[in-house]
């Protein structure tokens, strides 16, 4: 089985600056730009003066400068910490096939135009991709092309949820606020700080972002959310659906201190093997030094 999956590393800000993998999908607004990014258009316009073949070779160059060996290895060494069975899956980079069979990949990125994700999706032969919610109009338009020009196999792709922001006014804070999100590398003190600082309205369900990371990682990943309240509050509770966890949250039967409390014990549980991971290889430990390198002056 083949398998084809977003690489791009995610980053938590402040605690300190990291390249991180976060803990939910999609790749965040904050993303840092890349030197391409920040040159004035007069100078990127002048990089790509001269015939057709060097202005193509200059626009394929800044895609592939973008493919960092240490990004892919690093979410490699994320996926053994979470217990994925690489063993069963058989891992390809893009870049190698685009290299070797460019006289293909290079007409359907023309034909396609309006996105090269859309393209890598067509061209790539993967049983499932893995994308982010903001591809899923890449993977619409792939699956628009396939019907259009009557090919068999349209592309199946699984899309990871986006989850809210854990702040109360993500518009208002300084975009590098370091508790916007839970990531995959954070430690036990990120997480209480996060938790701390996390939105959590009494009795208020819909948009509270607390329980939106428990119906999306807790519930599926555990099969139920514990609850550890005082004798006099109803003690200990199990909760075993989302309809009824939010059933005792918005009758006020349940305190936000509470839940904030478990999910904060939760999430250290799901993240203590990769902390595991990265504490004992030297390999992983060298890829997040690298990958903060990377993007900590971002």
């Amino acid at each position: 089985m083949s398998v084809e999956a977003s690489t791009s590393p995610r980053r938590r800000s402040q605690m300190p600056q990291q390249q991180l993998c976060h803990l939910h999908g999609g790749t965040p607004s904050q993303r840092p730009k890349f030197p391409e990014e920040q040159l004035p258009l007069s100078t990127f316009r002048d990089t790509v003066e001269g015939s057709f073949d060097q202005r193509f070779s200059t626009l394929k160059s800044i895609g592939e400068d973008r493919v960092n060996d240490r990004e892919l290895k690093y979410n490699i060494e994320m996926w053994k910490a979470t217990g994925m069975a690489l063993d069963k899956v058989d891992l390809v980079w893009l870049s190698d096939e685009i290299r070797q069979h460019g006289d293909e990949y290079w007409p359907i990125v023309m034909d396609i135009a309006r996105t090269n994700s859309c393209a890598g999706i067509l061209f790539q032969k993967a049983d499932i991709w893995l994308l982010g919610m903001e591809q899923h109009d890449a993977n619409l338009l792939a699956r628009q092309y396939c019907k259009h020009f009557k090919k068999k196999n349209k592309p199946i792709a699984v899309l990871d949820n986006m989850l809210p922001n854990l702040l109360q006014y993500p518009g208002m804070e300084n975009r590098r606020h370091p508790a916007w999100a839970i990531f995959m590398e954070d430690d036990k003190e990120d997480i209480c700080f996060k938790m701390e600082k996390a939105f959590c309205p009494p009795k208020l369900a819909e948009g509270n972002p607390c329980l939106e990371y428990i119906k999306y990682i807790i519930l599926p990943w555990f099969g139920m959310f514990e609850v550890v309240q005082k004798k006099g509050n109803g003690g200990k509770k199990t909760f075993l659906s989302m309809e009824e966890l939010t059933a005792d949250y918005e009758s006020g039967a349940l305190h936000p201190a509470d839940v904030k409390l478990a999910l904060e014990k939760s999430l250290n549980e799901i993240l203590q093997p990769v902390r595991n991971h990265f504490g004992r290889s030297d390999e992983a430990k060298d890829l997040v030094e690298a990958i903060g390198e990377c993007y900590g002056a971002n």
